[in-house]
């Protein structure tokens, strides 16, 4: 009997067998000079070098989500309706044109699959896709998707791809919003779960194997086994405040394997598919824990904003699997995603 291991981090635990380099960046609000920020780190989330300040591309905006496609390739979207991208490491970036002219809108969330097929998020319904590495684009329906604040979007293949956010009445959320394309968005579906469980902000998406999470405010979750087909309303117990403390971020390593950063400053990780969770210890109690990815099981990095001003953003970084969390650096700017090289 042939026995296979479905790993989702696509890096490689053992040491000697790591061709890609561990190169990270982070994204994040624009501080007091006026350009966003974007932070990258060669040596493993030991040091970080500020890129893009001073130059046109980054000025007066913030950079929500950031996508290290490999060494060199890096895509970032932003407030204003912003794409960045970067050729050289991030010594030089360029906005890239987004299909509609849409100021006013923030662009949350990229997933980039096969280096060229790029799907984004934001504001307003905001959803847009290319098949091309950016060259044309397809803008979709912003009223199918309630003209609300799609926050995640996540590609499991070429054909299916889940956008997640939340909608309701002017810039009040009321309740959460799942929609899923099984044809590379051609037509759209939304995903109704069972007790109304829409009820809760939906605040992103992630999957492995047959395996689909979607997470949001107040702990909650959904699970799905079977690719989709059926869903498993849960939540993370304990997490504290009154309501519980929202899931910002999830990846998930393997199917069983998933970490999460969640407000209040806190870490969790579940290594039985969201059965049992352990609450792993960061000293950042005061923060909003939003962006998480892992290099493999026992290097990760998390990164934060301030839950009250003035602005600071922490970059954390764990050697041993989360027994412990160290704080590398703390920017006076609220950081949003840290992402390793993808592919």
């Amino acid at each position: 009997m042939l026995a296979m291991i479905i790993s989702c981090s696509k890096k490689n635990d053992d040491p000697q067998t790591v061709t890609k380099k561990p190169y990270a960046w982070v994204a994040g609000e624009r501080d007091s000079t006026g350009y966003g920020m974007i932070l990258f780190s060669a040596d493993s989330g030991e040091t970080w070098v500020r890129q893009g300040q001073g130059t046109t591309a980054l000025k007066d905006i913030d950079v929500s989500d950031i996508w290290a496609v490999d060494e060199n390739t890096v895509w970032a979207v932003c407030s204003d309706n912003v794409i960045l991208k970067t050729l050289d490491r991030g010594q030089a970036w360029a906005r890239i044109q987004a299909p509609m002219n849409k100021a006013g809108t923030r662009l949350l969330a990229i997933y980039i699959m096969n280096k060229t097929n790029i799907w984004i998020s934001g504001s307003g319904g905001t959803v847009y896709k290319s098949a091309d590495n950016g060259n044309t684009w397809t803008m979709f329906d912003t009223t199918f998707f309630h003209n609300g604040l799609m926050q995640g979007i996540w590609a499991v293949s070429l054909e299916k791809v889940y956008v997640v956010g939340g909608v309701g009445i002017g810039s009040s959320i009321s309740r959460g919003f799942i929609a899923l394309t099984l044809n590379g968005g051609n037509t759209w579906d939304s995903i109704v779960p069972s007790d109304n469980y829409n009820k809760h902000e939906w605040i992103g998406v992630t999957s492995c194997g047959n395996k689909v999470v979607v997470y949001g405010g107040r702990s909650h979750y959904l699970v799905s086994t079977d690719g989709g087909g059926t869903w498993k309303n849960d939540s993370v117990p304990n997490t504290g405040g009154i309501f519980g403390a929202d899931i910002n971020h999830l990846i998930m390593l393997d199917p069983q394997t998933w970490w999460g950063a969640f407000d209040l400053g806190h870490i969790y990780l579940t290594k039985d598919g969201g059965n049992n969770w352990t609450k792993q210890e960061t000293g950042q109690t005061g923060e909003y824990l939003v962006g998480i990815d892992a290099w493999n099981s026992q290097f990760a990095l998390a990164v934060g904003d301030a839950a009250s001003m003035p602005r600071s953003g922490p970059i954390l970084k764990t050697s041993n699997g989360g027994s412990s969390w160290v704080t590398k650096k703390t920017y006076r700017s609220s950081l949003y995603k840290v992402s390793f090289i993808k592919q």
